[in-house]
């Protein structure tokens, strides 16, 4: 497990989102309705207990869980669905269905049927006069970019640059943003507004996992972590930011999920100017004992 090298993070949204409180409110003063679908997850239990503390939330799933509804939002007929859209301000979309197998045609199988997921995601969102969706991407939508980094051609990613998966994974997340851009941009009538946000390591290190491993991939982790206090900020601000518009006027943005770390590769800039993110940890930090142990050596 890893060291810990700093306190405990408290469970609560910090002072960086005490200037958002009355985010959780609509113009009206009612609490904003929120549609969380994947609510039995592993992102959706970092950012569940808060949603349903700011908001009036409700939760969906195939799965039962505390307070979960069981839907099947992509066998189900549209038609059944529009009770779950309707009045909804924002739907954070987290629901992931895992491919069966790990030969290449049944991955590509698997994940076409997660983007055809998101897509309906898109589509009710749109029919029913939801205000704006708000999904869990990953970086593996342009996971290639690590190649020319590790081997020092590359200093820095952004949501701006060309999606490069290499893996079925990324290429479906990557597919959920073009879609999204499609729907943000009001081709198909009013406006939807998008943020995708790129999860890297929402966990917490443990350095045994990387003992015998290239000191790069534990790098990797250091400079991909979120911790659970920054991805809970991260959502809240991408939910309650009145005004998303681009310089284009197209409420559409990707975000990548990490935190303030000293390492990092993916660039957050975006997400500062854009919604106010304000990442309060860094794994140089949090995991510092660990970090002197597996990369300087240090045998204290």
């Amino acid at each position: 497990m890893p060291t810990d090298s700093t306190a405990k993070y408290p469970d609560a949204l910090t002072d960086a989102t005490a200037d958002a409180v009355s985010g959780a409110a609509t113009d009206t003063g009612a609490r904003r309705r929120v549609l969380v679908t994947g609510a039995t997850g592993y992102i959706a239990g970092q950012l569940v207990p808060e949603l349903r503390d700011r908001y009036d939330a409700r939760l969906l799933d195939v799965r039962p869980g505390p307070d979960v509804e069981v839907v099947d939002l992509l066998g189900t007929p549209a038609s059944e669905l529009a009770e779950y859209f309707q009045g909804v301000d924002t739907v954070v979309h987290l629901a992931y269905h895992r491919p069966d197998g790990e030969d290449p045609q049944t991955r590509y199988d698997g994940e076409r049927r997660n983007v055809d997921l998101m897509q309906r995601v898109y589509q009710l969102a749109l029919d029913h006069g939801v205000r704006r969706v708000v999904a869990a991407s990953t970086n593996q939508a342009a996971k290639w970019y690590e190649q020319p980094y590790f081997a020092g051609r590359r200093d820095r990613v952004g949501p701006e640059d060309y999606p490069r998966p290499d893996n079925f994974y990324g290429w479906a997340k990557a597919a959920y943003e073009s879609l999204g851009f499609l729907y943000a941009c009001g081709s198909l009538g009013r406006a939807l507004e998008v943020i995708q946000v790129r999860i890297v390591v929402p966990r917490e290190i443990d350095p045994e996992n990387f003992v015998d491993q290239p000191a790069h991939r534990y790098v990797r982790e250091l400079a991909g972590y979120i911790s659970e206090r920054d991805l809970r900020q991260l959502f809240v601000r991408s939910i309650e930011t009145p005004d998303i518009a681009d310089e284009h006027g197209v409420p559409f943005h990707i975000f990548y999920g990490v935190s303030d770390n000293a390492r990092k590769f993916w660039s957050i800039t975006n997400a500062r100017e854009v919604i106010g993110y304000a990442p309060q940890d860094d794994s140089e930090r949090r995991f510092a004992a660990d970090i002197a142990r597996l990369l300087h050596r240090d045998t204290r």
